[in-house]
């Protein structure tokens, strides 16, 4: 878990939450926004879908990409821009996925009704948090916090 706060969380974070987001909410709503970062963010995660395509299978991913971006935008502008809890959530999150899966890499089935199920999951969450918060601001009854 450690070692994933440094080297995803904040590495990642920095740039999507920290620097990204904050400037694409300057011109979009905060739903939009966490879409736009998705659409970066899946790219990103390419050479590890190529070198290593048996880890992640591509659509579940996506699912997972996408709708984990929503989360997190969430978080930041429910925390009043705090990096540390999306970093710890993002963290979190990675941990899970590669402890829950481990034991069913190599059963390619299994392995990717899994990453279905989890995918499902986060996408439920996300649109959870929509419905709650709203797409404008991602936030409960107040305003996103200004950059």
């Amino acid at each position: 878990m450690v070692v994933t706060i440094v080297i995803v969380g904040i590495f990642e974070e920095l740039g999507w939450r920290g620097f990204l987001l904050p400037r694409l909410q300057r011109d979009y709503r905060a739903l939009p926004a966490a879409l736009i970062i998705g659409l970066a963010w899946f790219p990103w995660h390419l050479p590890e879908l190529v070198s290593d395509p048996g880890q992640r299978p591509l659509t579940p991913f996506a699912v997972y990409i996408f709708s984990q971006s929503v989360l997190l935008a969430w978080l930041y502008n429910s925390t009043q821009a705090s990096l540390p809890v999306v970093v710890l959530f993002h963290a979190a999150f990675n941990t899970f996925t590669k402890f829950f899966l481990a034991d069913l890499q190599g059963s390619p089935y299994p392995y990717l009704v899994a990453w279905w199920v989890v995918a499902g999951a986060v996408a439920v969450l996300a649109v959870a948090a929509v419905a709650y918060a709203g797409s404008r601001d991602l936030v409960k009854g107040a305003p996103r916090p200004a950059h």
